[in-house]
């Protein structure tokens, strides 16, 4: 691979590309401007956390957009050792937990509760129990959680059981799903029904609906281990191969900006699954909507972003 400090023109640069949709389409976010701003052609190979980490060192991949850093147990000791080079924090509000929607919550009133629902322990309110009636069980509540093979069902039903959370008192049963689950949100948003369920961000469906996070005891690992509190946020960090940095200094600089917010990704997922979009249509459409974060993005590349905005006026 050739490369000058002068210009990272005329090179290619390779991004591992996970097979969730939003490892997708940062990377045609940033695809589109490394093609358009900087002349650099772009390629894409398949891969997942651990191959990732493994390839990285040996520079069969330039960059992840999207590494996972908690899922990678050794991620502290690799970057120390310089297997792999962290750039920039891509976000890190990406949360998970029980959600309900945005309209039961602004407009409680008329679903007959005398408050709005903000923290899980307002799930144990009488009116709220009757709310959430379970189509099994009309004495029970029911909650709608995730997968049964995810540590992230396993923690909830950690929580459904502690005395202090009451939910198991107050007859709340949880019934967990996978393709289901998310059928089982765009259903009540479609009836305007209440419903709490769990469910994690970024992705589409948070781009398409106003779910709301019920609020939980700050996370502690000594908390998490028993069910109680909320869930911990993850770094989703852009890391490079070594020696990246000395063979696309300009590029470097850009992916060293590349900062984003789990909102803003729903945005784009929501963009995808409303419109029947491709990645690379929903990433044209997100750059045009957000010109300030590009401007952001590419402070340090002012000649670019010109390019860029020039290739975005001309879709």
């Amino acid at each position: 691979m050739l490369a000058s400090c002068e210009t990272d023109e005329g090179n290619k640069v390779i991004l591992g590309e996970a097979s969730w949709a939003s490892s997708i389409f940062h990377n045609r976010v940033a695809g589109f401007i490394l093609e358009n701003g900087f002349d650099v052609t772009v390629e894409t190979q398949p891969t997942e956390t651990a191959v990732m980490i493994a390839t990285l060192p040996n520079g069969d991949i330039d960059i992840s957009l999207e590494l996972w850093s908690d899922n990678v147990p050794t991620y502290g000791d690799d970057i120390a050792a310089g297997n792999y080079v962290e750039l920039s924090t891509n976000y890190d509000d990406n949360t998970q937990g029980l959600y309900v929607p945005g309209y039961l919550q602004d407009n409680y009133a008329d679903f007959g509760l005398s408050a709005p629902i903000t923290k899980v322990s307002d799930l144990t309110k009488a009116e709220v129990v009757a709310l959430f009636e379970d189509p099994n069980d009309a004495s029970k509540g029911v909650i709608y959680g995730g997968p049964s093979s995810w540590s992230a069902t396993a923690f909830l039903e950690k929580k459904m059981e502690l005395p202090e959370y009451g939910l198991d008192v107050y007859n709340f049963e949880m019934i967990n799903s996978s393709a289901a689950l998310a059928a089982q949100i765009a259903g009540a948003f479609e009836s305007n029904d209440p419903i709490v369920s769990y469910y994690w961000e970024p992705t589409s469906l948070m781009g398409l609906y106003d779910l709301r996070l019920l609020e939980d005891s700050p996370y502690s690992p000594e908390d998490f281990a028993v069910g109680r509190g909320a869930f911990p946020t993850v770094d989703v960090n852009v890391v490079s191969r070594p020696g990246f940095t000395e063979d696309f200094p300009e590029v470097s600089t850009f992916f060293s900006n590349y900062k984003t917010s789990s909102a803003l990704t729903n945005q784009g997922l929501g963009y995808m699954e409303e419109n029947e979009a491709t990645a690379e249509e929903a990433a044209i459409w997100f750059l045009q909507q957000n010109d300030a974060w590009l401007q952001t993005v590419l402070s340090d590349n002012p000649g670019v972003y010109e390019k860029v905005k020039a290739a975005l006026d001309a879709m």
